[in-house]
C-alpha cells in the first residue's frame, strides 16, 4: 500500500497536528526530526485515497530550547551567508567572483563582531577607564583588582584584557563545530542522484566546506585581536617603551624586533586567510584539493601560535605610560573597517549588476525579487545590523561603565572636559543610520499597507466576483473580507520594490556617512557647536543607541516566544527558515543548516518507501514542499517509478524562484517534474489566491487553484460562513483529497 508522507512548513507542527491524529508513534528518526506514523490500535492508520499516513517532523532542527533564540544575536551572519546563494544566473566565472566577494564580506563580519569585544574590553575597560580623571573605577569598585598589582602596568592589563575576546572565539569555534558535527555531518546512505546544482550528490554534504571556513574564520579573529593588540605595543615599544627596563636575556632591540616580527606573521596570516577564501580548491564543495586540508590546519594553528606569542609578547616589563583618550588605532580601524565592507558590496553591486543585464538579454530572469540585486541588498543590511550591534553593545557597556558615555555632547568642541568613555565616531553615524533606518521601514510598511494594498483591492474586488458569483449583493462585508485577503496576499509581489527603493535612499546616506567618518566628522559636528542643530543631532544619535539595544532585547524575546509559540513562530519562521534552508557556504558561524539534514534524510526515506512499501507520495506544505521538491531530485533514479509529488502552500516559485533565481528556476522545475513522469504527470501544486506565501509554479508541475473561502454563505445548518484559510489547512480541501487520490491511482498503474 502506498504511502502519504506529509512535511510540514515552518509552523514546525506536532506530528500529531500534520497528520490529524490523536495517537502516533515515532517509526525513524529521532527528537530533532523523525517520521510518525498513527499508531495501529487506533484503526486510523489511512488518509485520502487509503494511503498510509506518515509524517516527516523536522521542526527541532530550527527550533526547540529557548537558548537558541540566542542565535538572533548572529543573524547578521546568517544574512551574509545568504548572499552567496541570493546571485542571478551567470556561467561559471561570474559564480566564482561572487561566491569571494561574498566570503571576503562574511569573514569581515567576524571581524567587525571581534572588534566589538576587543572594544569593550580593550579599549573601554583595560584602557579608557585607566585615564586619570575617569569616574569608571570610582563607579565600579569591583573592577580595581585588574588594575593593580600585576596587572597594573598597562602593557599586562591590555593582555588580561585579552582574554575576553579569545574567549569569546573560543566560544564561537566550539559553538560552530557542535553545530557541525550535527548538521553539516550527516551522512546520508544509499545511491545518489546525479546532476548540477540542488541535484549535486555534494550540495547537501558540507563537512569538509564548512569544516574549512570555520578554521580560516577562527584564524581571521585571532589575528584580530592580535593585530589590535601589537599595533598598540609596538607603537608604544618604538617610543621607548623598554627604555630602562630590565628584560633579562633580551635586548630591547631584541624586543622590538619579536614585535615587528609578530606584525608581520599577524599580516600573513590575514592576508593567506584573505587569499584561501578565493582559493577554488580551498572552498569548493565539488571539487576540494588535496592540499587544502593541510593548508587550512596550518594557518589555524599558525594563528593559535602568534596568538600566545601574542599574549607573552604583552607581558614583557614595561615602563609605565599613563593612558589618555581611546585606544590608539582602534577607531580608525573600525572606521577603515567599515569602509572596506562598503567596498566589497558595492564591488558585488557592480557584479551584479553585469550578470542581471545579461540574464535579462537571455530570458533568465522573471520578475526577480530585488530586481535580481538580492546580494548586495541583503548583505547592507546584514552590514547594518552588525554595525549596529556592535554600536548598541559598545554605548550600553559604556553608559554602565561611568554612567555618562553619550555620544559626542552638543558642545563638541570643548574638548578637554571630555572625560567620559568614548566609543569609536563611526559608531556615532551606525547609532543615527539605525534610527534613520527604522523610520524609513517604518514608513515602507506603511507604504504597502495603506497605498498598495488598497491599490491591490481592486483587483482583488474581481478575483472575488468571479469565484463567488452574485455574493457581493448577497453580503458586502463577506465580500470586503475576501477582497482585504486576495490584495492583502497579492502584496507579497510588490513589497520587493517598496524595500529597493527605501534601500536606494539608504544606500546613499551610507556612502556619504562612511566618507564623513573615514574624515574624522561625526554627526554632530555637521553642526554648530553648542547650536540647537547640534543638541538635536545629539539626542537623535544617542536615541539611536537606545533603540538598538531595545531591538536587540527584543530579538531575543520574539525568538523565545517563537520557539514556544507556534502562533509566533509561524510569523517569523518564514524569513528565518528562509534564511537557514541554505548550507554555510561563506558564513561558517551563522545558523546552522537544516536543510543539510533534512534533505537526504527525506530523500532515503522516500525512496525506501518507493521500493519497499508500495510507493510514496510526497506531501508537503509551505516550506516543507521545497524540502519536498528538492528531496525528489537526490532519490535515486531506480526509486523514482514508485514516488509522486504533492505541493501546497509552495513558496517555489512565488518566493524561492524569485529570490533565488540561480537555482530554482524553470529548468529545475522541470527536472522535478522529469523525474517523476513516466508517461503521465505526478507533480501536483496546489494555490490559493489568499495565500500570501504559496502560488503557482507551472512550468514544472500541473497548477490547481484551489478557491478559498470553500463556500461564501453559511453551509447548511451553520450560521457562520466557512473561514478564509490562506496559507492554512489545504488538508481540509475538496481539492487535495481528489488530487491525492488521482496520484495514488498513477502510482498503483
Amino acid at each position: 500500500m502506498a504511502t502519504e508522507l506529509r512535511v510540514h512548513g515552518v509552523s514546525g507542527a506536532p506530528a500529531e497536528e500534520v497528520l490529524d491524529r490523536p495517537w502516533v508513534g515515532r517509526v525513524a528518526g529521532d527528537n530533532d526530526a523523525g517520521f510518525y506514523r498513527p499508531r495501529p490500535e487506533t484503526h486510523a492508520t489511512t488518509g485520502p485515497g487509503g494511503a498510509e499516513l506518515e509524517a516527516y517532523r523536522w521542526g527541532n532542527l530550527t527550533s526547540g530550547a529557548a537558548a537558541r533564540a540566542l542565535w538572533l544575536i548572529l543573524l547578521p551572519f546568517t544574512l551574509a551567508n545568504m548572499t552567496v546563494w541570493l546571485r542571478p544566473p551567470a556561467g561559471r566565472d561570474g559564480r566564482a567572483v561572487v561566491r569571494g566577494l561574498c566570503r571576503l564580506f562574511a569573514v569581515s563580519l567576524t571581524a567587525t563582531f571581534v572588534l566589538t569585544v576587543v572594544g569593550v574590553a580593550l579599549d573601554l575597560i583595560a584602557w579608557q577607564c585607566a585615564t586619570p580623571g575617569s569616574d569608571c573605577l570610582r563607579r565600579r569598585s569591583w573592577l580595581r583588582p585588574f588594575f593593580t598589582g600585576f596587572f597594573e602596568p598597562t602593557n599586562r592589563r591590555l593582555a588580561l584584557a585579552a582574554l575576553v575576546p579569545l574567549g569569546v572565539i573560543a566560544l564561537l569555534w566550539e559553538l560552530a563545530r557542535r553545530s557541525w558535527a550535527r548538521y553539516e555531518s550527516f551522512r546520508p546512505t544509499g545511491e545518489r542522484a546525479d546532476g548540477d546544482g540542488l541535484a549535486s550528490p555534494t550540495f547537501w554534504q558540507g563537512r569538509i566546506q564548512v569544516g574549512r571556513l570555520r578554521a580560516l574564520h577562527i584564524a581571521a579573529a585571532l589575528a584580530t585581536v592580535d593585530a589590535v593588540l601589537l599595533y598598540v605595543l609596538v607603537r608604544r615599544d618604538r617610543a621607548g617603551g623598554f627604555a630602562g627596563v630590565d628584560l633579562g636575556p633580551l635586548s630591547a632591540s631584541a624586543a622590538r624586533a619579536i614585535g615587528v616580527l609578530l606584525c608581520v606573521l599577524t599580516g600573513v596570516v590575514l592576508g593567506v586567510c584573505a587569499a584561501a577564501l578565493l582559493a577554488r580548491g580551498m572552498v569548493s564543495r565539488d571539487e576540494p584539493a588535496r592540499w587544502a586540508g593541510p593548508a587550512v590546519r596550518a594557518v589555524r594553528w599558525t594563528a593559535v601560535g602568534v596568538t600566545v606569542a601574542t599574549l607573552g609578547y604583552a607581558l614583557l616589563p614595561r615602563a609605565r605610560w599613563p593612558t589618555m583618550g581611546a585606544l590608539p588605532g582602534y577607531g580608525p580601524l573600525v572606521t577603515g573597517l567599515f569602509a572596506v565592507q562598503v567596498g566589497l558590496l558595492s564591488a558585488l553591486l557592480l557584479v551584479v549588476a553585469v550578470q542581471v543585464g545579461a540574464a535579462r538579454r537571455y530570458g533568465l530572469l522573471r520578475e526577480p525579487l530585488l530586481g535580481g540585486f538580492g546580494a548586495p541588498v541583503v548583505g547592507s543590511i546584514g552590514l547594518g545590523l552588525g554595525i549596529a550591534f556592535s554600536a548598541g553593545v559598545t554605548y550600553r557597556v559604556a553608559d554602565y561603565l561611568d554612567g555618562a558615555a553619550v555620544p559626542s555632547p552638543a558642545d563638541w568642541a570643548d574638548q578637554p572636559a571630555r572625560l567620559r568613555l568614548e566609543p569609536p565616531l563611526s559608531f556615532q553615524w551606525a547609532a543615527i543610520g539605525f534610527l534613520v533606518a527604522t523610520i524609513v521601514v517604518l514608513l515602507v510598511y506603511a507604504w504597502v499597507r495603506l497605498v498598495t494594498v488598497r491599490r491591490l483591492r481592486a483587483g482583488a474586488r474581481a478575483a472575488t466576483d468571479e469565484d463567488f458569483p452574485g455574493g457581493r449583493a448577497r453580503n458586502p462585508a463577506r465580500a470586503a473580507a475576501v477582497d482585504d485577503a486576495v490584495a492583502g496576499a497579492r502584496a507579497t509581489d510588490h513589497i520587493g520594490r517598496a524595500i529597493g527603493v527605501a534601500w536606494g535612499i539608504l544606500a546613499v546616506g551610507v556612502l556619504v556617512a562612511t566618507c564623513l567618518a573615514l574624515a574624522g566628522v561625526g554627526p554632530v559636528q555637521l553642526a554648530p557647536s553648542g547650536s540647537p542643530g547640534a543638541r538635536m543631532l545629539h539626542t537623535l544619535t544617542n536615541a539611536g543607541t537606545y533603540l538598538i539595544s531595545l531591538t536587540v532585547i527584543a530579538l531575543v524575546i520574539l525568538g523565545v516566544q517563537a520557539y514556544r509559540k507556534q502562533r509566533v513562530r509561524r510569523i517569523v519562521g518564514v524569513v528565518w527558515d528562509l534564511a537557514t534552508f541554505w548550507p554555510r557556504a561563506a558564513h561558517p558561524l551563522g545558523v546552522p543548516c537544516y536543510a543539510e539534514r533534512a534533505v537526504p534524510e527525506l530523500a532515503n526515506r522516500a525512496a525506501w518507501l518507493a521500493t519497499e512499501r508500495g510507493g510514496v507520495v510526497l506531501s508537503g506544505h509551505s516550506q516543507g514542499s521545497v524540502l519536498a521538491a528538492t528531496a525528489v531530485l537526490q532519490v535515486p533514479r531506480s526509486a523514482r517509478s514508485g514516488a509522486a509529488l504533492l505541493t501546497y502552500g509552495s513558496p517555489l516559485r512565488r518566493l524561492y524562484g524569485r529570490a533565488f533565481p540561480a537555482y530554482f528556476h524553470d529548468g529545475v522545475f522541470e527536472e522535478i517534474s522529469g523525474a517523476l513522469d513516466h508517461g503521465q504527470p505526478r507533480w501536483v501544486n496546489l494555490w490559493r489566491r489568499t495565500d500570501a506565501i504559496g502560488g503557482p509554479v507551472a512550468p514544472g508541475g500541473r497548477d490547481v487553484r484551489v478557491v478559498d473561502p470553500i463556500a461564501f454563505d453559511p453551509p447548511p445548518g451553520d450560521r457562520v460562513p466557512p473561514v478564509i484559510a490562506g496559507h492554512f489547512d489545504y488538508q481540509l480541501s475538496p481539492a487535495f483529497a481528489v488530487e491525492l487520490t488521482a496520484l495514488l491511482d498513477r502510482l498503483r498503474r
